[in-house]
């Protein structure tokens, strides 16, 4: 018989068990399930009757009560909305607290002669409930005929002494006493009925129990069967495995039955045999381990060396046999050791973790390292620790050899810089030269503006070669230097003009260095001399900021300001063409303008670090 005809013989068996045990245990509970709703159904509303019952006598001669004496106080003149309504509502309340207890009553006594529990006694109860119902009848009409006869509008004034010397001591010791010993026949009578339910549920668990314990054997009868046929060939499968897994190819497994258990046999034996013959793929692997070019270290979850390959001692001049054992940490930096176990230890991601370390070889030496540490686990579950390092003496080597040309190659331009800073401080004295041997005002003028050219661009090459990287220059700064230079250049005692800075921060290449600082000059040259013609006093305004990629530089005075109807583009004059000129290197756009009060305005934007052309640079 096929594994699966036999599971499926097993699970049908069973299954149809399970089903006549709980066909039979929902049939013989239901019948007392339903017996016992529909008691405790008429027990509720039989109970809550009385309660009611025993709720409007209560009600009848609280509000009697109410009633005289809130007729009282009319009596002696309180004849006020509220106490009328009071005698009104409470003679309401009495007559409908008494019509509910009749109402009440009859409902009881109809459910009083229903047979629930089919007792021996049941006519017996019967009759005592009818017996107590008479009782209860005749002190009701009794107490009913007082009560409505004290709350009759008509009344005579002798309600309070019929309600105090009959009615409520009637009400407390003959009409409530009997109302409460009717009360307790009936749960007398729903106590007997539970217990008899009790016996019943009682003995259809006994039965159910009887027919779980019999489906139970039968059901462990086919177990022991289905056990004898499949676990017993299963085990003879696990054994043979476990013997095959731990390295005895020559195991083989023989089941006599013809399910798939046989097949799963005949797939072990023909495995065991190919695994036989393939015996040689482990060295194979070992091989290529061991020929790596890196260095490979595997570690139990102690970090003591288990494993490693030819490259640890070729690299690191260690023996294999020397190091197994050993605590991993020893192979590096000692300074280190605490930050490297730490970092390897935690490495909880299953995700490769790569750092940079020194290692120690056998001579002491330290050799820079990269390490590539990964967590596994092997085939008994044991956590492993595997380090793939590789040496990069070689790559530290070539490295430092680029960067000492990098700082060759800074020195040289920090050097070139240098002297043409230093070229242009010479043109500069030439000139100055020349402005002492002229007696001619305006060729020394014209000697003066280019000699201040060339300061603001040696200014430049100056800061440049201040700079730890060579590339940007901070024109805000560079702004004030040169300014400041100008000033010294034109400041007079007859004059006094005051220069004020709002410039933010912003860093420039050469390429637009240069052209910014003749811009510079040019303007700032240009107030000096045409301006403050005629005045002792004057000041210059100098504002720039970045916003995005764009560049504002605003250069303003408070002079003469242009004559009217003044074109500076129309001029034609050498400044005005070299301020055209050194715009377009910059792709900028600029305008000059009269201020708001006074004086003139240029204003210059321009894309930030653009390269810019020319032969000033």
């Amino acid at each position: 018989m096929r594994l699966g005809t036999k599971l499926l013989a097993g699970f049908f068996s069973i299954s149809l068990l399970v089903l006549i045990t709980g066909s039979l245990s929902y049939y013989l509970g239901s019948a007392v399930k339903d017996e016992l709703i529909e008691t405790s159904e008429l027990t509720s509303s039989q109970l809550q009757t009385l309660t009611d019952m025993t709720s409007d006598l209560q009600s009848s001669l609280l509000y009697t009560r109410n009633y005289l004496t809130e007729l009282d106080k009319r009596n002696r003149g309180d004849n006020s909305i509220s106490v009328t309504a009071q005698i009104r509502e409470s003679r309401r309340v009495v007559e409908r607290s008494l019509d509910n207890f009749e109402a009440d009553f009859r409902i009881f006594l109809e459910r009083s002669k229903r047979n629930i529990a089919a007792e021996e006694d049941f006519d017996s109860f019967v009759m005592q409930i009818e017996q107590l119902a008479d009782s209860l009848q005749t002190s009701f009409n009794y107490y009913n005929s007082l009560t409505r006869q004290i709350i009759e509008p008509d009344e005579t004034g002798f309600g309070n002494e019929i309600f105090v010397v009959t009615v409520e001591p009637y009400f407390r010791n003959t009409l409530l006493p009997s109302l409460m010993e009717l009360r307790s026949l009936f749960n007398e009578r729903v106590n007997n009925q539970l217990a008899e339910l009790e016996s019943r549920a009682n003995t259809t668990v006994r039965q159910v129990i009887l027919i779980t314990i019999l489906s139970f054997f039968i059901a462990l009868v086919f177990a022991m069967i289905v056990y004898r046929s499949i676990a017993k060939p299963i085990q003879k499968l696990q054994r043979t495995a476990d013997e095959l897994g731990s390295g005895d190819l020559s195991k083989r497994i023989e089941i006599q039955t013809r399910d798939e258990l046989a097949d799963l046999a005949d797939s072990f034996n023909s495995m065991a045999e190919n695994l036989s013959k393939s015996m040689v793929s482990r060295g194979y692997m070992n091989n290529i381990i061991q020929s790596m070019g890196d260095m490979l270290i595997v570690t139990d979850d102690d970090h003591k060396i288990e494993l490693l390959n030819h490259a640890v001692e070729t690299a690191m001049g260690y023996h294999a046999n020397h190091l197994e054992g050993v605590d991993i940490n020893k192979l590096f930096d000692d300074k280190k050791v605490g930050e490297f176990m730490e970092v390897y230890s935690d490495n909880d991601t299953g995700e490769p973790i790569i750092g940079e370390w020194m290692m120690k070889t056998g001579k002491d030496e330290e050799i820079p390292v990269v390490v590539t540490h990964t967590k596994i686990e092997d085939q008994n579950g044991e956590t492993k620790h595997i380090y793939v390092v590789k040496d990069i003496t070689e790559q530290k080597e070539a490295a430092r050899k680029i960067s000492d040309s990098l700082k060759e190659k800074e020195v040289m331009l920090s050097e070139i810089h240098h002297r043409v800073k230093n070229n242009l401080a010479v043109i500069s004295g030439l000139l100055e030269m020349q402005v002492w041997n002229t007696d001619n005002e305006v060729i020394a003028e014209s000697l003066r503006d280019s000699q201040l050219k060339i300061k603001s661009m040696s200014l430049v090459h100056e800061k440049l070669y201040q700079n730890e990287n060579f590339v940007d220059i901070d024109i805000a700064a560079y702004t004030e230097e040169l300014v400041s230079e100008i000033q010294r250049s034109f400041q007079t005692s007859k004059k006094k003009i005051e220069v004020s800075f709002d410039c933010r921060s912003i860093l420039v290449t050469l390429n637009q260095a240069i052209p910014i600082s003749l811009l510079l000059n040019e303007s700032v040259v240009n107030i000096y001399k045409h301006a403050f013609k005629k005045r002792r006093s004057g000041e210059i305004f100098i504002k720039m900021r970045q916003k995005d990629d764009k560049v504002g530089i605003l250069i303003a005075d408070n002079g003469v300001g242009f004559p009217e109807g003044f074109q500076p583009g129309e001029t034609g004059t050498m400044g005005m063409l070299l301020i055209e000129t050194l715009v377009k290197q910059l792709n900028a756009e600029y305008r000059f303008r009269n201020g708001a009060k006074s004086g003139t305005e240029l204003v210059i934007v321009f894309p930030l670090n653009e390269k810019a052309g020319g032969s000033f640079v």
